[in-house]
């Protein structure tokens, strides 16, 4: 299948941030810039070249995206990744991450394998170094294990060492874990963890924001990174050397306002050094088990437990965490199941009521807290919108 200007604009819009994708390196403010200078983003695919030369790109940025429009059938090359299991989410699309869509630099599409749902949901990042001690590869398995069995999704790069280690321990609970990649999503890299891309792919999911083809370059692994972050509303630093990429993994997350938390290690291993410095600059906090963690977020196992699998769904019962409560600091669970059900286009009370099970004056509490919270406000009509 080949572009065809009479394609209708949702079409052309997601052709238009395919495009954008392949050119690479565009944020979220150069589809406003877009917008702005031609109207619509699906104008993109049949604007003239002078039109865009009008456009205040940055950079090798216009030559890349004319390059591309040049060079490339996007409707084709659509058709030909659904046809291979690899689903594209644009900006925009209902199915793209709630998470990440806050962050600046966002990538304004995402490649998928695997189960595309997953990503929606708020996980919990686990990181370290690719060179670790067989005692942190057992921690990181083990935290990944129990952060799955609550139907949380564990969030890591599918790398040697710590990484690898958690996405095992997630995918041993069963539970859902999302692999972030450097490369396509086509790519098995590091290559020793081939049986573990075919069961992530399988069972979970692998994600990028690079095309199907491209290899793992060294640049894309530090890039790569903000999206581990930006999928979760916290990070794990499990072993780390002062140095490691998995501290700037830590960084990212701390700009991006997400939670910090890092495991202690012994005095003299040099798998600690980074993690311990995380600690003593106040940058992390230090935890010693899951419950540290569920309680920076107003929550807990039990709650979790009768919360989650009470919905018939759950890791424990290989679902793939549909319904999942979200972290979100300073809320108590409800708070958190009701803020999940506010949508951003508006909910009506009387739909959360039904939805969560609550009675009217119980739901109206708790709106009202996290209307004081900032998180929400209402509209006329008895209407609540997300904010």
């Amino acid at each position: 299948m080949r572009y065809d200007a009479r394609m209708d604009a949702p079409e052309k819009r997601t052709l238009a941030l395919y495009l954008l994708s392949v050119a690479r390196n565009f944020e979220p403010r150069h589809l406003d810039l877009l917008v702005a200078g031609l109207g619509s983003l699906d104008a993109l695919m049949d604007a003239p070249e002078s039109e865009l030369r009008r456009l205040d790109f940055e950079g090798s940025r216009l030559e890349r995206l004319l390059a591309a429009r040049q060079g490339c059938d996007p409707a084709g090359a659509l058709e030909h990744l659904n046809a291979r299991g690899i689903a594209f989410v644009g900006w925009g699309d209902e199915r793209y991450p709630e998470l990440l869509s806050r962050v600046t630099d966002a990538p304004v599409g995402l490649y998928c394998l695997g189960d595309v749902s997953l990503m929606r949901h708020h996980g919990m990042a686990i990181v370290g170094s690719r060179k670790c001690s067989e005692r942190g590869k057992e921690h990181a398995a083990h935290f990944g294990r129990d952060l799955a069995e609550l139907a949380v999704p564990v969030v890591s790069g599918m790398a040697l060492g710590i990484d690898g280690a958690a996405h095992e321990g997630a995918l041993a609970a069963p539970g859902p874990t999302v692999a972030v990649l450097g490369c396509g999503v086509d790519v098995i890299y590091p290559p020793q963890h081939r049986s573990l891309y075919e069961e992530l792919k399988a069972k979970a999911l692998v994600l990028s924001e690079y095309p199907p083809g491209t290899p793992p370059l060294g640049e894309h692994f530090p890039q790569r990174n903000r999206i581990i972050s930006g999928l979760s509303r916290g990070v794990l630093v499990v072993e780390a050397a002062l140095g490691s990429g998995a501290l700037i993994t830590a960084k990212l997350a701390l700009e991006q306002g997400r939670e910090v938390f890092a495991l202690p290690g012994p005095l003299k291993s040099p798998y600690s050094t980074g993690t311990h410095h995380l600690i003593k600059t106040g940058q992390a906090k230090l935890i010693e088990n899951v419950d540290d963690i569920l309680v920076e977020f107003g929550t807990n196992r039990a709650v979790l437990h009768s919360e989650r699998f009470a919905q018939g769904g759950g890791a424990a019962q290989g679902g793939s965490a549909q319904g999942a409560i979200p972290f979100q600091p300073g809320l108590s669970p409800e708070e958190a199941a009701l803020l999940e059900a506010v949508s951003y286009e508006g909910t009506h009370i009387n739909a959360l009521v039904k939805k969560l099970g609550i009675t009217t004056p119980a739901c109206i509490a708790h709106l009202t807290m996290l209307e004081i919270k900032g998180l929400i406000t209402s509209a006329s009509g008895g209407y609540y919108l997300r904010v």
